[in-house]
């Protein structure tokens, strides 16, 4: 059985998927959900696939807790992209508060994290699920993450 989207032609014009969610704890699965039917439907197996629903995860709840810092009339935008054998997904949300690129590269120290003194996890857990990753500021306000898992 030939599977969805197995032609890189097919592949390379499918359109974005685009979700404007709300700024509000939840949302996130409707994110990890999306990203995971994409995956999979491309040949990813298992293991990717949860890894994936992870990053995608932690973007997003890092959207809303520290970029628009649970401001519920703020968004979350999540753009997903397929070029070829490559899914491209993006996480920006409305610049409430830009965040540290420094976080996420040294793994954080649980000790610390269990005191409620060390941030930085879910950046240190996206570096470690796709293949990948980028935090930028966007020049009209906001912060991005755009994340690349290839084939």
């Amino acid at each position: 059985m030939r599977r969805p989207w197995s032609s890189k032609r097919a592949r390379s014009t499918e359109q974005p998927i685009e979700l404007r969610l709300p700024s509000c704890l939840g949302y996130e699965k409707v994110a990890m959900d999306t990203a995971a039917v994409i995956a999979e439907r491309m040949g990813f197996g298992p293991d990717r696939v949860a890894g994936l629903r992870t990053a995608v995860s932690e973007a997003v709840t890092n959207a809303i807790e520290h970029g628009n810092q649970g401001v519920r009339n703020a968004e979350v935008h999540v753009v997903m992209a397929i070029q070829d054998d490559t899914l491209i997904i993006c996480v920006r949300d409305q610049n409430y508060h830009q965040f540290d690129r420094s976080y996420g590269i040294q793994r954080p120290d649980l000790q610390r994290a269990l005191r409620g003194e060390d941030v930085g996890w879910g950046m240190w857990l996206i570096r470690q699920f796709v293949d990948e990753v980028e935090f930028t500021g966007v020049p009209n306000g906001g912060n991005e993450v755009r994340m690349v898992l290839r084939a």
